[in-house]
């Protein structure tokens, strides 16, 4: 289950980005609280989402083109300094009394344009991000080390919301979330420095068969041409971009659906936020070491189809339950599902990519997972705006449901060869 962790790279990287994220986590949380206050709206957390994700769906084509070009692991520290600036930026605000619903209105654009800069560096990390595991492990360990590494992420859910509330309830206010989630990114630059790989292979490597003779938009279409050539990879970003748009936003309209199904405000309402985002991390966690545990030939594109049948279900019955012991078991059997399905179609999609084609294959599964959290945003708050929170968060699963359904009937459809064979044996293992 921890094999990946007999490599000195991952541990690194798997060590940064744990704290990194679990700051993110505390001012994602912070964050919908705060923009919750400023007019109790369904709307405004979904703009916010769409704003702060909505560049991924323009640019993460030509940032996995550049990932295949550069030192991805130079990338990423340049980054995550923009990341730490704005984290500090929302603090100043925020304590200085910029941020608040004496003026929703001027605090929203404030939010929103930050969330929008942010997203821009956003867009060119994700695809480098995801690009760089298959330098830190054997490809027969793939699957493990995305696992782990999505455990590592979930945990940043189940920890992040809960050492704000924390901190929140132990006098801090939400601006000091926001200054230690400025903080928590020294940790994964420091990581990515003294890491040995440079995540990044010489032309000649990289560059699959006549490529130096095709011009710009072909190179940066190359893995749209993949997707549409190779129909598995294709429907594997498919099925992850119907995840995300049906999946996730009942994380984005999270304080509303507790608000309405509990009919609690203030403070506890923001404790009843917390626990059901860490109950959905820690199922997250379950899910992902389950996923750490399957041996390397297990049959992906049998299991993905089941997950996500059972995602629907359980979102579906997220958003009839009136109870907070409900909402915590449905949250956290809905955290691994969901984890279950991106893990597996993040293995298919590493093992199916050419060499040469990384970052740009890994750059639709960005587009797919990422791309589409705007528009989940907004379709969320859309949806909950008009039918209620509640009632949006069923609604928008019966599509996802349908979708595992057609799936179980043809698994085949998900099928993307021969499971990841072991390569690189002289690869050093810390």
């Amino acid at each position: 289950m921890f094999e990946s962790f007999r490599h000195r790279d991952f541990r690194l990287f798997w060590a940064g980005s744990l704290v990194s994220n679990v700051g993110t986590w505390m001012q994602m949380y912070a964050l919908s609280i705060v923009v919750f206050s400023f007019r109790r709206s369904s709307f405004d957390l979904g703009l916010v989402g769409f704003l702060s994700g909505i560049p991924t769906l323009f640019l993460a084509l030509p940032a996995g083109a550049i990932a295949d070009r550069v030192d991805r692991r130079r990338m990423l520290v340049v980054i995550q300094c923009v990341l730490l600036v704005e984290a500090a930026a929302l603090g100043l605000l925020y304590n200085s009394g910029r941020l608040g619903p004496h003026d929703p209105i001027v605090s929203l654009v404030w939010v929103c344009s930050l969330g929008l800069v942010v997203g821009v560096f956003m867009a060119f990390q994700a695809p480098s991000f995801q690009s760089l595991m298959p330098d830190l492990v054997p490809r027969d360990l793939l699957m493990n080390g995305i696992a782990l590494t999505s455990a590592q992420f979930q945990a940043s859910r189940l920890l992040g919301p809960l050492l704000a509330a924390a901190l929140t309830l132990a006098g801090a206010g939400m601006g000091e979330v926001f200054f230690v989630n400025s903080a928590s990114f020294l940790f994964v630059i420091a990581a990515l420095l003294a890491m040995r790989t440079h995540g990044h292979h010489a032309p000649e490597a990289v560059a699959p068969a006549g490529a130096g003779s095709e011009g710009p938009w072909r190179q940066l279409t190359a893995g749209v041409r993949c997707a549409r050539d190779d129909r598995a990879v294709g429907l594997l970003v498919l099925t992850t971009a119907f995840a995300v748009l049906f999946g996730f936003p009942y994380m984005v309209l999270l304080p509303a659906v507790v608000s309405a199904a509990l009919g609690h405000t203030g403070a506890e309402l923001s404790r009843q936020v917390a626990y059901v985002m860490a109950a959905n991390g820690l199922g997250a966690v379950a899910g992902a070491l389950v996923v750490a545990a399957l041996p390397a030939g297990v049959r992906r594109e049998r299991i993905i189809p089941l997950a996500l049948v059972a995602l629907g279900v359980l979102l579906a019955a997220f958003g009839l339950a009136r109870w907070l012991w409900l909402l915590l078991i449905l949250s956290a059997l809905a955290g691994g599902a969901l984890l279950a399905v991106t893990s597996l179609v993040n293995t298919s999609m590493q093992v199916a990519a050419p060499r040469g084609l990384r970052g740009r294959i890994m750059a639709l599964y960005v587009l797919a997972f990422m791309g589409m959290m705007p528009i989940a945003s907004i379709l969320a708050g859309a949806v909950g705006q008009a039918a209620g929170p509640t009632s949006a968060v069923w609604i928008l699963a019966l599509p996802l449901l349908a979708w595992g359904l057609l799936l179980i009937g043809r698994p085949a459809l998900l099928r993307t060869g021969a499971p990841p064979a072991a390569e690189d044996p002289s690869r050093p293992a810390a």
